[in-house]
């Protein structure tokens, strides 16, 4: 039976009397378990975020001695640092899913217990280029969205964490506020194909970054993303060889229903305090926590609910499952990012496509079936048409662009594409590399054999040999298509 040091709420799980007579206490018993096993479904979900954003700040220790890129592929730094790449992620890692290719990358864990950060925005920025900074808590729901959708100015904000309570130096231009010890600050900068285009989006990453404040001077910061990108870092055992033969290693998933109860402790420890949104299922958590611990067999209930749950949210984590009908068979998520108590939406984003945007920043339209919901294969011939100046509206002014990446059934990148094509959009467009219709149209091509004709291969997204999944993301969407008055095209097999 529980100790008396386990918290009333766990020991109230327990009937009074499990025991009597002719099985009499048996409903009570089953009663009580069904209902510890619905509500650990709940807090399974819910923590499911916060146990992977939690478990990448394994990244501070790998990362130790400074910014670099993680077994040459991923961003990756010591804690209160941003590492950075200074290309797109390439198309043949196997770890990250979804990742685009439109934008290079920023990437920082920080650790808020004992002071603020202090993140840098660029100020010398080209005209119409697109630049981000986006601010989330362990639970990956976005706090701040920086950036030239919002025009915000090159300075420096400090971000603090819940305990935090002291005096703001001047000089700053605001202070930012996480819920969570535990935060992630990522970068973003857009570049076309070019190498011009690449140069200038590393010129204003250069210009992002953070460092403590105790650290801070009054000069502005000129970060190193190619000195990041040139430190490649590998974990004791593996080789950059043994990762170029085998991307396959590294597909491990971000969190282990095995071990999920003792990472969400963790977790919870590190993080006492969560948002208003996620205390009260911060609460439960805590109760089932100890009552996990109670007793072996509340620990086998939990830990076999952990699984099954961890099963059906795989499971109903699919491009052709997740968020809301947008129109012509595409789907969205209508708060991405910003998520309040819609733990269940999070939960599945944090299984698609961890770390989206907030939806005004970003909308993202997924899919995996075609016009007649059949699941999408690479075997078929699909067609995407643009009608005459009905491409995605985005607002090029703040560097808006939008673009559409083919991602296989797991949603990792075709690693070498016939064409070099991961995505088609405005990078295509600002190189000239579209066939346009007489008619102002543009038909798109998806398929893995290469379609027939000059103008369809030029307009050519290959496909996998396999089941394979779409997103159109819209960085700095019109109104219409946040509102839902712009619907995209239908994808029609030929």
């Amino acid at each position: 039976m529980p100790t008396p040091s386990t918290p009333y709420a766990a020991r109230a799980f327990n009937p009074a009397h499990p025991l009597l007579p002719n099985g009499a206490g048996a409903p009570a018993q089953l009663a009580n378990e069904r209902y510890v096993e619905s509500l650990a479904r709940l807090v399974y979900y819910w923590g499911y975020p916060a146990v992977d954003g939690f478990g990448r700040t394994s990244a501070w220790e790998l990362m130790k001695d400074g910014p670099g890129a993680t077994m040459g592929l991923f961003p990756g730094a010591p804690k209160n640092t941003m590492g950075y790449l200074d290309d797109y992620m390439s198309p043949a890692q196997r770890k990250v899913v979804t990742p685009n290719n439109d934008t290079i990358y920023g990437v920082c864990f920080a650790d808020l217990t004992h002071e603020p950060l202090v993140i840098q925005t660029p100020e010398s920025v080209p005209a119409h280029h697109y630049w981000t900074i986006q601010i989330t808590d362990v639970f990956t729901t976005v706090l701040r969205q920086l950036g030239s959708a919002s025009a915000t100015p090159g300075g420096k904000f400090l971000l603090a964490g819940p305990d935090w309570h002291g005096e703001v130096p001047t000089g700053y231009v605001d202070v930012i506020r996480s819920p969570t010890n535990v935060a992630g600050i990522f970068g973003r900068s857009f570049t076309a194909h070019t190498p011009e285009s690449k140069q200038q989006a590393r010129a204003v990453l250069n210009q992002i970054g953070v460092v403590p404040l105790s650290k801070d001077q009054p000069h502005r910061w000129t970060f190193d993303c190619e000195a990041s990108a040139r430190n490649k870092v590998y974990p004791k055992g593996v080789t950059p060889e043994m990762v170029a033969a085998d991307p396959d290693m590294l597909r491990v998933r971000p969190v282990n229903a095995v071990t999920f109860w003792d990472d969400l402790q963790k977790a919870l420890d590190f993080n006492p305090q969560v948002s208003a949104d996620d205390a009260a299922m911060a609460d439960q958590a805590r109760t089932l926590l100890a009552l996990r611990q109670s007793s072996d067999a509340w620990k086998a209930l939990l830990d076999r609910t952990a699984l099954s749950a961890d099963a059906e949210l795989h499971e109903g984590a699919r491009f052709h499952q997740t968020g809301v009908d947008a129109g012509n068979g595409w789907q969205k998520q209508e708060n991405g990012g910003l998520w309040g108590t819609d733990w269940f939406g999070r939960a599945q984003a944090a299984v698609i496509y961890i770390y989206v945007n907030d939806f005004h920043e970003a909308v993202y339209f997924i899919r995996g079936t075609d016009s007649k919901a059949n699941l999408l294969q690479g075997r078929y011939h699909y067609t995407l048409t643009f009608a005459k100046g009905a491409l995605p509206p985005v607002d090029r002014e703040r560097g808006g662009f939008w673009s559409l990446t083919m991602y296989d059934r797991d949603y990792y990148m075709l690693s070498k594409p016939e064409n070099g094509r991961t995505n088609i959009g405005t990078v295509s467009l600002e190189a000239n590399e579209l066939k346009f219709a007489a008619d102002g149209s543009l038909t798109l091509h998806l398929s893995h054999a290469p379609p027939p004709g000059e103008d369809a291969l030029a307009n050519w997204l290959q496909a996998p040999d396999d089941q394979f999944a779409l997103i159109v993301r819209a960085y700095v969407p019109d109104a219409s298509l946040l509102d839902g008055s712009h619907v995209l095209p239908e994808v029609v097999r030929a």
